[in-house]
C-alpha cells in the first residue's frame, strides 16, 4: 500500500468582518501578515494532484492544520484543494482547525471534513472523531489506522494539544480490541515527545507514550505540528517508528512523506520542493519485527 503523509497546509483567507474577530483570531491574522505570509507558498502544492496520480498513491493521510484561523472560507479553500485528489483520504484536525471555542463548538472542521468510513464489521466502528476524538479505519489486510483528535481550542498564546482522559480511554480500548498479530498506524497532529517550545506541546504526552509502549503492534506514529521533517526509529525503546511530515508550504523546507507498506517492512521517502519540482531528499527502509 502506498500512502502519502501530508500536514500543516495552512490555507489562509484574511478577514475584515468584525463579526469574525476575536482576540485569538486577531493575533493569528497579525502573525500571518507579519511573518507567515513571507514564509509560506502554496505554489508547490499545485502539482501534487498530478504527481500523486503518477506515483500511484492509494491513500492520503492529512495530519491537521488545514487552515490558519478556522474561518469558513479557509475550510472551503482546503476542501476545494483536496477534492482534486482521486485517492482515499483520512483527515484529522490540528490546533489551527479548532482555533476558537466557537469553531470547535460548531464542529466547523467536521462540517467540511468527514472521513469516509470503509465497510468494517468490527465493534470499534462506532467510534467517530467528532464524538469520541478517535476513529478506527481498516487500511488493508493486516493494517489499521487509528486517527486522533487532540486539538482543543487554546488561549491567546498557546498552541498546545491535549491527550484527554476520554481519548486515552478510547485509544486503550481500541488498541486492546484490534488483533495483536496485525499492525497499527496512529495518526495524530501532535508529537508525543517534548517540544522545545513549552506552548506548542501535547499535554499528557507522557500518558500517550506510556500507552503506546504497551502495544508493539502500534508500529507507526505519524504527526505534524512542528513544521520540521523527521524520521525517528524509536523501536529499540519499545515505541513506534515516528514520521513527521513537516510542512509542504514553508520556505525553504517544504516537505511531505511517501510511505510504502508491505508485509516485511516499510520504505519512507521524504520529498522536498526544489525550486521547480518535488524531489526525494531522504529515504529510509525499515523491517518489521515478529509480533
Amino acid at each position: 500500500m502506498r500512502i502519502v503523509q501530508i500536514s500543516d497546509v495552512h490555507f489562509t483567507r484574511p478577514t475584515w468582518n468584525p463579526l469574525r474577530f476575536c482576540a485569538k483570531r486577531l493575533a493569528g491574522m497579525a502573525n500571518w501578515f507579519l511573518f507567515r505570509r513571507s514564509w509560506y507558498s502554496h505554489e508547490p502544492m499545485q502539482v501534487l494532484p498530478d504527481l500523486f496520480q503518477k506515483l500511484k498513491v492509494d491513500l492520503i493521510l492529512v495530519g491537521g492544520d488545514l487552515t490558519s484561523t478556522s474561518l469558513p472560507k479557509e475550510f472551503i479553500a482546503a476542501k476545494d484543494f483536496f477534492n482534486q485528489f482521486s485517492q482515499s483520504k483520512i483527515f484529522i484536525p490540528g490546533n489551527h482547525d479548532q482555533y476558537t471555542r466557537r469553531s470547535q463548538r460548531n464542529l466547523r472542521f467536521y462540517r467540511f471534513f468527514q472521513n469516509q468510513r470503509r465497510a468494517l464489521e468490527h465493534p470499534l466502528n462506532f467510534f467517530s472523531l467528532p464524538e469520541h476524538g478517535i476513529e478506527v479505519h481498516r487500511l488493508q489486510k493486516g493494517w489499521w489506522c487509528i486517527a486522533l483528535d487532540t486539538a482543543p481550542p487554546t488561549s491567546l498564546t498557546s498552541s498546545n494539544g491535549l491527550f484527554s482522559a476520554s481519548v486515552e480511554k478510547y485509544l486503550e480500548e481500541a488498541l486492546r480490541a484490534l488483533p495483536k498479530n496485525e499492525r497499527i498506524l496512529v495518526l495524530n497532529h501532535f508529537p508525543f515527545f517534548e517540544n522545545d517550545q513549552s506552548l506548542h506541546r501535547l499535554i499528557n504526552a507522557e500518558r500517550l507514550r506510556a500507552l503506546l509502549e504497551k502495544f508493539p503492534n502500534a508500529c507507526l506514529y505519524l504527526h505534524g505540528h512542528t513544521h520540521r521533517h523527521m524520521i525517528a526509529d524509536l523501536r529499540p525503546n519499545n515505541l513506534p517508528l515516528i514520521l513527521d511530515a513537516g510542512c509542504p508550504i514553508q520556505k525553504p523546507q517544504s516537505t511531505w512523506n511517501l510511505i510504502d507498506l508491505n508485509e516485511e517492512g516499510c520504505e519512507v521517502s521524504g520529498y522536498l520542493w526544489n525550486d521547480r519540482s518535488w524531489q526525494v531528499f531522504k529515504q529510509s527502509s525499515f523491517q518489521w519485527r515478529e509480533l
